[in-house]
């Protein structure tokens, strides 16, 4: 959750089999765009509401390939992994988890969901939902 309006960012590093270098998911408020730097670095903008935690979802795979910065032959699948997590300032950040599975806020496993004593059908009242690259165009925060 950012702490204000001020600026923020989250970068993911990968390491891509069969590369010299990796690639860098690099999100942030301060972005207007989505757009790729160097052949290296794909740049999300993100929208968040300030004023309740959100959940931010990167689908890496679908990332990889809206990016086109690898060749159309290149394999994504089980050909990367994470080498780093960058949080920079202005944000609290609850927790990081990394899954093959896809999930929503009512299949999230208990150790990666918030704690919530209401009904799960008011958990949007009080959450964010982020999903990228899905809520990119839309700017969409729930």
């Amino acid at each position: 959750m950012p702490l204000s309006s001020a600026p923020f960012s989250f970068h993911i590093d990968l390491q891509m089999a069969e590369r010299t270098h990796g690639i860098r998911i690099s999100s942030s408020n301060l972005y207007k765009e989505v757009s790729t730097q160097n052949n290296f670095v794909i740049q999300l903008p993100l929208n968040i509401d300030v004023d309740r935690w959100t959940v931010i979802v990167f689908d890496i795979i679908s990332l990889l390939k809206m990016s086109r910065l690898l060749p159309g032959s290149y394999v994504i699948e089980d050909s990367y992994q994470i080498k780093s997590l960058t949080l920079c300032a202005n944000s609290l950040v609850r927790g990081v988890y990394t899954s093959d599975n896809e999930y929503d806020f009512v299949t999230l496993p208990p150790d990666m969901r918030f704690k919530f004593s209401l009904d799960i059908n008011r958990w949007p009242e009080y959450f964010a939902w982020l999903e990228l690259p899905n809520d990119i165009k839309t700017g969409a925060t729930d």
